[in-house]
């Protein structure tokens, strides 16, 4: 492991003796001293941080925050050996001994932690630029991983440089499929359909900017079709084509049965992704399967059961969120968007002047994921790094220097959506836009027409808008001396704020009583919940919200809910060893 110190920011390395308290000569003074053998120096493994008796400074576990991560590379040896066993495999999926060895597929035993011990496993090689980075392995029970701290990218990406078509699939073998009849230009995802991780999209973007028009031919099935539909959002539809495999799954069980001549006209017949205006029912077929084969079903909670009974998210959706200023209209936002991406993996971009500066804005988020204030004295170094390299992976910011219009803002959002994978845009405040009626229009019209350009933004780029908007100047309550509480029809401009979205809420503070009503005003479609009300307790410590006995408290979001990624990607079935 490697560790920092606090004074000089030196990074060192560290081999622990212990899983405990380890104490050795000071990396920092030590060398300069007499005694350069004395333990001086303690660090605690467990915690992550450690202090020098003679220096008096403090070390804790560095964590990189460079832009770009730094990534092990695999130990790949064998490049062109493969077993004949596993060459008999491979012909019987219609894949030649020569498509192989160009691929550089080899064998190799490797440790598969599905089944607790070495195993003969088919490697993968990923290169980029002709360097290795990544090597996947397969096993005769289909169990699949990883090289573990590698970067995630697609397979045989370098087979894209100059070129401008290229076909995506889901796996190494359908990839190898259309290799074989001829294809030069094919990629694979790296993990399956079912992989939640897509961190490959990023990684591989500049690369993927070149590319005018993609094949998509992912599994038809149900979590294909998922993939198929976020790489239409993150690839753009005007440049994405669908494939029909008729009744096989995929393009390998397609090359088996019917031929690679048929597959090759698979491949000439695949349709463009229908953008706007018309769509025929053909164009949205597996959407409308998937609905029969599901149904509808409800979006997804935040882990907090008495909210989660008004309502659930999803994407492709307007939310407008209100409530008189101080209230923590935007304190809300923060939480809700905090337990959406932790929980399901919603990266998030904001645009929130009012939030200003972005460091005072990540220190509000920063106690919502940690669970402490942000100050040194509770959040201790190791815990800010940590952190701040998830903010840094999940959050991103919008802060045009000049044009704040709301189409440059969803134009920078849309590259977002491309870039990063967001799922989220939160626009914190309405009154903050430069905001361009037409001439002669009505404000009634011109919010109408504006929130009518949220809603298709969301629904074209599968995302979920937040909208938060301040209610016109509320009276106090002649008993309490409070004000009353909003509606979405108060909010300054039109009552069309609440007639267009399809959630409302109002957060109002109860001062006499110290809890937070959440009026869930509306919820437009019922699978996603019926709306009402509920009482909150605003945590000021780290900016949460609580139900009575929470049992979150003051724990880190990271170490409870933060989801590992699954190593076997495909669903198991049973097949001969090779």
């Amino acid at each position: 492991m490697k560790i920092i110190s606090q004074k000089t920011r030196q990074v060192y390395d560290f081999i622990p003796n212990g899983s405990g308290e380890n104490k050795i000569p000071c990396p920092e003074c030590s060398k300069d001293r007499k005694k350069s053998k004395l333990k001086c120096f303690s660090f605690n493994v467990q915690k992550g941080v450690g202090f020098c008796n003679h220096c008096q400074v403090s070390f804790y576990e560095y964590v990189p925050q460079e832009l770009k991560k730094e990534y092990t590379i695999p130990e790949f040896k064998n490049k062109t050996n493969i077993d004949e066993a596993s060459v008999k495999w491979f012909l019987g999926r219609m894949i030649s001994k020569q498509t192989l060895d160009k691929m550089q597929i080899s064998n190799a035993f490797e440790f598969m932690s599905q089944v607790n011990e070495n195993r003969n496993c088919i490697c993968f090689p990923y290169y980029r630029s002709g360097k290795l980075v990544n090597v996947k392995y397969r096993d005769g029970g289909k169990n699949f991983k990883l090289s573990k701290g590698a970067e995630l990218i697609f397979y045989n990406l370098d087979s894209i440089t100059n070129e401008k078509e290229c076909i995506i699939t889901e796996g190494e073998i359908d990839c190898l499929s259309f290799i074989e009849i001829g294809f030069k230009s094919v990629l694979s995802v790296p993990n399956g359909a079912g992989s939640k991780n897509l961190e490959y999209l990023t990684n591989c973007y500049d690369e993927l900017l070149q590319v005018e028009k993609f094949i998509l031919a992912t599994d038809a099935d149900v979590k294909g079709i998922e993939l198929r539909d976020e790489l239409i959002r993150r690839l753009g539809a005007e440049r994405c084509y669908m494939i029909d495999f008729k009744d096989c799954k995929d393009g390998n069980e397609y090359l088996v049965r019917y031929g690679s001549l048929e597959l090759i006209e698979v491949v000439k017949n695949a349709v463009a992704v229908p953008i706007k205006d018309i769509i025929r029912l053909d164009d949205v077929y597996d959407s409308i399967y998937t609905l029969y084969q599901k149904g509808l079903q409800p979006g997804l909670g935040i882990n907090l059961e008495k909210y989660d009974n008004l309502m659930t998210w999803e994407t492709g959706r307007l939310a407008v969120i209100t409530g008189i200023p101080g209230h923590g209209k935007s304190c809300f936002v923060d939480f809700i968007t905090v337990r959406l991406n932790v929980l399901h993996g919603w990266r998030i971009a904001f645009f929130s002047p009012e939030n200003h500066p972005i460091q005072f804005h990540v220190s509000k988020i920063t106690g919502v994921i940690s669970g402490k204030s942000f100050n040194p004295k509770y959040l201790s170094q190791a815990e800010f790094e940590k952190t701040y390299g998830y903010l840094r992976e999940n959050f991103f910011w919008i802060y045009p220097e000049e044009d704040i219009s709301i189409q440059n803002i969803l134009d920078k959002a849309k590259y977002l959506v491309r870039k990063q994978g967001i799922k989220i845009l939160v626009i914190d405040p309405f009154n903050k836009l430069e905001h361009q009626a037409d001439y002669g229009e009505s404000e009634t019209r011109y919010i109408s027409r504006f929130l009518d350009k949220l809603s298709m933004f969301a629904k074209l780029n599968d995302i979920l808008v937040i909208l938060v908007a301040h209610p016109r100047k509320m009276d106090k309550n002649k008993d309490t001396g409070y004000f009353n509480k909003p509606t979405l029809y108060d909010i300054s401009g039109s009552a069309t704020f609440y007639d267009k979205p399809d959630y409302g809420i109002v957060i109002f503070r109860d001062f006499a009583n110290k809890v937070v009503e959440i009026d869930v005003s509306k919820v437009r479609f019922r699978h996603l919940g019926e709306g009402g009300s509920c009482e909150l307790t605003y945590n000021g410590v780290n900016n949460r919200y609580e139900a009575s006995g929470d049992p979150m408290g003051y724990n880190s979001y990271l170490q409870v809910d933060e989801s590992q990624e699954i190593i076997n990607f495909y669903e198991k079935e049973t097949e001969e060893p090779f």
